[in-house]
């Protein structure tokens, strides 16, 4: 997958007018436009303006063009625009990119570069100070507001913050004005971001020290190595890759650092705060249009040095990166698995690899690739085996339902309850873990035992009390319950079948009245706000028991959390991906390693079915290390990653019969590539055979590791486009397989 030969391209060469430039536009069609050059001339990377058909269009020039004459004449750059060039290693990484995971190299630069910020325009805002006329008589509103004023010594202040400052509403202000007590101007709003005040950590171990060292060592060496970071839940892995992130802004270079989820970045802000004060953005889904167009424009020159956020932050046009870390590695919310598909750490690691900057990969349970590629060498890899200060891991017990059964209508274990009342009585926290939203995850006819399934989709309705409706967790459709069966026509009422975590709740507040209590899904916060105060109630002891979904269950540190019960995992234990054990370990260790933390010891407890099972044994026993051997082994024997390659086509339409028949076609236009030693199974329905009313058919491609299939794969997609109405999704690398 790394591989620079094909990628170097001068980065100063200069183009003359009337040279021919080859763009690459934001706008969907063909990859390379071919435009004369205007007066003024222009460098490689230039962001520029083109016109395309009857529009004009944001693009970059990507190399210099052919100059040989032909057929039609060449349309002209319409304006070179006044931004910072995309550096050659940001346009080598988006190349590269798009090649290995088969999607245009327009729609990674559109990711690149939102063409809806228009990033040359800027904004502008009015700003208040004192007006040259005085009066003798002010209401109390007006006082305050130029009170505040008074206390900014002339300094001027934005309307915001003036309204906020003196608690007055825009009629307050507007009065001033009229009487000319206020003066307001228009500015442009700076980009710029405060400096960041670099510290390093005075608290770390002597074991700790030493691995933070060397983080710093590579990272001064402003050379491409990535470096596994592997550490306990709660031995400060955190802390350590913090002295790597100040070391490099020491520098001058920027700072990439990635979460799997937003959630993350949530408690990640407090700690930055206490570390570097201010001059670091946040970068997600949430972020205002203005805010994102302040940070990229601050990112293409350079000035903002640290930038933290989710998987798309990877395609940002960083100046001089230095240091990408990629918290939670191994977690599978990375695989954006919308629209382009892709893997958010892997991206990381090509990011790093084109920018010559040092990648750090950190987790308490590492993916099987990470851990693979440390035992092939071509990663190193960095341990703190144990918890922090006088912290210990939690004392894992599991509760066999095969021999206790749980009371009837309950899904709690008397050991569970027993365990939460001795907590309560300490004063101290408990975690219930579930990882199912809603209320029933499955409702069931009591005439025909027919599950109740969506109209659009092939899946369950899941009932949600939160919702007061059943809902469709793929495409979000809702519905009430329904008095006649839409398979048996009978009128009948629903058996519901298994525990949802609003169940739980339910369970739980009838066991324990007086508890206070914290449910924590991502259908029960309203925002990014809420969520912190959640967070902050728990951290302050203000709640007796939470319970999560997956949601809780990484990167967030409570000191009164003493216990974890886990309610029920098997499902997932026993699922048909090859990845199952990997993934149940991975979740049940992070979410396990919440209690204990601090000073008080921790202990957890798992209700399973199969007690014997290997990850159950693994997670009493801490042999991690025999655990991923015996996973390494099973993908080994099975030629899937990360010892071969997959691809997977998706291909979808309204009716099935159109889906199944494209499908069939392109198999027969695939079938060449088993000379290459190409497995291809289908075109099969695919596990879930209809999302949003479109009918899915899928095709697996296993291919030998040493074998770059996507180039073979993309010269016959581009002979074999799916006709109208019909859609292609290409899915290199897949984790999730319906």
């Amino acid at each position: 997958m790394l591989d620079k030969k094909s990628f170097q391209h001068s980065s100063t060469l200069f183009l003359e007018e009337g040279d021919t430039a080859t763009v690459v536009t934001t706008q969907r069609g063909p990859e390379f436009l071919h435009y004369l050059v205007p007066k003024g001339g222009v460098t490689l990377g230039a962001i520029v303006n083109v016109p395309v058909k009857s529009k004009i269009v944001l693009g970059v020039v990507w190399s210099n063009g052919q100059s040989l004459q032909t057929s039609y004449k060449k349309k002209r750059i319409s304006n070179v625009l006044d931004l910072p060039s995309l550096k050659i290693e940001v346009r080598n990484f988006l190349q590269k990119s798009s090649e290995y995971y088969l999607f245009p190299l327009n729609t990674a630069l559109r990711l690149c570069l939102n063409p809806n910020l228009n990033l040359e325009k800027s904004y502008s805002k009015y700003i208040y100070q004192i007006g040259p006329e005085k009066v003798v008589r002010l209401t109390s509103q007006r006082k305050r507001v130029l009170d505040v004023l008074s206390s900014m010594r002339d300094e001027p202040i934005d309307k915001l913050e003036l309204k906020t400052q003196s608690n007055v509403s825009d009629s307050v202000i507007r009065d001033l004005e009229k009487k000319s007590l206020l003066t307001k101007t228009l500015v442009p709003i700076k980009n710029n971001f405060a400096t960041i005040q670099v510290t390093f950590s005075t608290t770390l171990s002597k074991f700790q020290k030493k691995v933070s060292n060397e983080l710093r060592s590579k990272v001064k060496s402003k050379s491409y190595s990535t470096t596994m970071l592997k550490g306990v839940t709660g031995s400060g892995k955190t802390e350590v890759y913090m002295d790597a992130i100040a070391e490099a802004i020491l520098l001058g270079q920027q700072v990439l650092v990635v979460f799997p989820e937003i959630s993350l970045s949530t408690t990640f802000v407090e700690r930055l705060r206490k570390r570097f004060k201010s001059g670091f953005a946040e970068w997600h889904s949430s972020i205002s249009k203005k805010e994102k167009k302040r940070i990229l424009n601050s990112v293409l020159d350079g000035s903002l040095k640290l930038v933290f956020g989710a998987r798309s932050a990877v395609f940002l046009p960083f100046y001089d990166l230095g240091l990408v870390i990629v918290d939670e590695e191994h977690d599978s919310s990375y695989k954006q698995e919308e629209g382009i598909r892709y893997h958010g750490r892997d991206m990381a690691v090509l990011k790093g690899f084109y920018s010559e900057a040092t990648v750090i990969l950190v987790s308490a349970t590492p993916s099987l690739e990470t851990w693979v590629n440390v035992l092939e060498r071509k990663y190193k890899g960095n341990i703190l085996p144990e918890r922090f200060g006088n912290a210990s891991l939690p004392k894992i017990s599991l509760v066999d339902l095969r021999t206790n059964g749980r009371e009837r209508n309950r899904w709690i274990s008397k050991e569970i309850v027993e365990k939460i009342s001795l907590k309560i009585k300490k004063k101290q926290q408990s975690l219930l873990f579930l990882n199912r939203r809603g209320y029933t995850p499955v409702m069931v006819c009591e005439s025909c035992f027919q599950m109740l399934k969506c109209d659009n989709c092939d899946a369950k309705l899941v009932e949600h009390k939160l919702f007061q409706a059943l809902l469709c967790h793929l495409c979000g459709a809702r519905y009430q319950s329904p008095k006649i069966c839409p398979s048996c026509r009978n009128e009948c009422s629903y058996m519901p079948i298994g525990p949802g975590i609003e169940k739980i709740e339910e369970e739980t507040r009838s066991l324990f009245p007086d508890a206070r209590i914290e449910l924590l899904s991502s259908d029960h916060y309203r925002s990014l706000e809420h969520l912190k105060e959640c967070f902050r109630r728990i951290t302050c002891g203000e709640i007796d028991i939470i319970i999560g979904t997956q949601l809780i269950s990484k990167g967030h540190n409570f000191p009164f959390l003493s216990f974890v019960g886990v309610i029920d995992v098997d499902l997932a234990l026993k699922g048909d991906d090859i990845r199952a054990g990997e993934n149940t370990f991975q979740l049940l260790r992070q979410v396990i390693g919440r209690a204990g933390r601090f000073e008080i010891s921790g202990e957890a407890c798992i209700q399973t079915y199969f007690p014997e099972d290997p990850v159950m044994k693994t997670l009493c026993s801490d042999d991690d290390e025999k655990f991923m051997t015996s996973q390494k082994n099973l993908r080994k024997n099975a030629r899937v990653p990360p010892f071969g390659r997959m691809v997977a086509l998706i291909v979808s339409s309204s009716t099935h019969e159109a889906a199944m028949n494209f499908a069939k076609d392109l198999t027969k236009e695939i079938l060449p590539l088993q000379k290459y030693d190409v497995e291809i199974y289908g075109p099969a329905d695919a596990r879930i055979s209809k999302i949003r009313k479109k009918y899915r058919v899928r095709i697996l491609l296993k291919a030998p590791k040493t074998l770059s299939i996507q180039p073979l794969l993309k010269n016959i997609l581009e002979k074999r486009k799916p006709p109208r109405a019909i859609y292609l999704t290409i899915d290199v690398d897949p984790i999730n397989f319906y």
